[in-house]
């Protein structure tokens, strides 16, 4: 983020002076003629530099670290004034060596809502505003927009249990990176603002800083979006695992997020994560299973990646949280033809496809994985052994993923046994080779066969196949 800006009449005028070719070549002299002074010239040159630099940087703080560096700062500017940009730049491009422009915007200047509401106005999927009603949005007296009411989603109730749990234990604190109000984290700051901690967009300092608590005895809680995520990898490897500390990463927007488009969808964090040794890797079937894991995370004594989507909650009936056994997955129905795996809240999608089987004469199980590591490796291998076919399901990209952990047990028990498992196995999840465009996460997942309808096709194809 910009540094603070500084205002006022001379600030400007400063910025305007160094632009000024006359200038230039002014102080350019002046330090020529003034170095050349017999014995002292050398002295009063480095006098003269000091003393202009700490008169500008009254006025110009912002420039200072640049000035240091040899580089040329110009600011602040209007970045909504076309002329006096175009000018500045123009002036830039004319001078030797490196030059800075600071410019300062209004976020959504223009569209009276987004600059009444920045926070709200960011994202692409934007709230619906009546043209008519823009002039007056946010003013007193002006007629209320009607917005949908907001359905409890995944982030909700994950920073709702974060909060429950910091009643009861002063060592969880609370960490974004410029993210607050998206990962929910608002609330902790609000309820506990001495142990919250944002530390503006910088993913790599969250995750270093939050490794810094845990030695310290705290119990860090790091929010991150799962694509933002990726920008920290170096701190998670090197300073969380390596060093087996305590620190939740909530891996937010796990998954397909929609319109934000291509930049922001959830896809690659499980397959990258899944490599790091000491990391527990999770998600959940539901909002209240959710809660459960925050717990078991908060009472594990090693690093714990709880994945969760940016969808609307089930809406289970509430239950008190419990902690859960590590790497110990949750059979939901018995079977012995089809066993599917599904990790995450995507089982919502793949439990009415095994009751439809189920009904067509089909013995289905249906199994909530929950852990990506460490992986129940009993379950898969006892129906690797006695199913026809299992299938896996994970909204996360194939390669690599959930799917790919279930291959990997089989052919290791393969491997060990020295003889083929009965069932055959089928992947399902984000494609590989390919990037997910722009579109609602309806859309998307019906593009790449991810909604009910087609997660049923690709399973009763694998299941034909297996057949023949």
């Amino acid at each position: 983020m910009s540094i603070s800006p500084t205002v006022g009449a001379i600030s400007t005028y400063l910025s305007k002076v160094k632009l000024s070719g006359r200038w230039r070549e002014s102080k350019s002299w002046y330090d020529r003629t003034i170095s050349r002074v017999p014995l002292v010239g050398t002295q009063l040159a480095a006098w003269s530099k000091s003393l202009r630099r700490s008169v500008v940087s009254l006025v110009q703080e912002p420039g200072r670290l640049f000035e240091d560096l040899g580089i040329t700062y110009v600011g602040v500017l209007d970045g909504h004034n076309r002329a006096q940009l175009e000018a500045a730049f123009a002036k830039a491009f004319t001078m030797n060596g490196p030059v800075i422009v600071h410019v300062r915007t209004q976020k959504g200047r223009g569209y009276r809502p987004a600059e009444v509401d920045p926070i709200t106005f960011h994202g692409a999927a934007l709230p619906k505003v009546p043209v008519g009603a823009t002039d007056s949005y946010g003013k007193a007296g002006a007629d209320p927009i009607a917005t949908p009411a907001k359905v409890p989603n995944y982030t909700s109730f994950f920073a709702a249990e974060v909060v429950a749990a910091a009643a009861t234990d002063r060592r969880i604190v609370a960490i974004t990176a410029g993210m607050p109000t998206g990962t929910g984290l608002d609330k902790f700051a609000t309820a506990y603002p001495d142990r919250f901690y944002d530390v503006g967009i910088a993913e790599q300092h969250a995750v270093a800083a939050a490794t810094g608590i845990a030695m310290g005895g705290g119990r860090p809680v790091v929010a991150i979006y799962s694509t933002f995520l990726q920008r920290a990898w170096d701190q998670i490897v090197h300073d969380v695992c390596q060093n087996d500390q305590p620190v939740l990463i909530g891996v937010d927007r796990a998954g397909l997020v929609g319109e934000d488009g291509t930049s922001h969808q959830g896809m690659f964090m499980l397959t990258a994560q899944r490599q790091i040794p000491r990391l527990l890797i999770a998600s959940p079937k539901d909002e209240q299973q959710l809660r459960s894991l925050v717990r078991t995370a908060l009472a594990q004594d090693h690093p714990f990646a709880l994945h969760y989507p940016r969808d609307s909650v089930v809406g289970v009936p509430e239950v008190a949280p419990t902690i859960l056994p590590v790497g110990v997955s949750e059979v939901l129905e018995e079977g012995n033809q089809i066993a599917i795996f599904a990790f995450g809240p995507i089982i919502q999608r793949v439990a009415p496809i095994a009751a439809r089987l189920r009904a067509e004469g089909i013995s289905v199980a249906l199994v909530n994985a929950i852990w990506a590591s460490p992986l129940d490796h009993t379950t898969v291998r006892r129906y690797g052994e006695s199913a026809d076919l299992i299938v896996t399901v994970e909204e996360s990209v194939e390669a690599g993923g959930f799917g790919g952990a279930v291959v990997e047990s089989l052919a290791a028990h393969e491997a060990a046994t020295g003889r083929r498992v009965k069932a055959s196995i089928a992947t399902i999840g984000i494609p590989a080779g390919s990037f997910v465009d722009h579109g609602s996460v309806s859309d998307l997942r019906t593009l790449i066969g991810l909604d009910e309808a087609g997660i049923e096709r690709r399973i009763r194809a694998a299941w034909s196949a297996r057949n023949q």
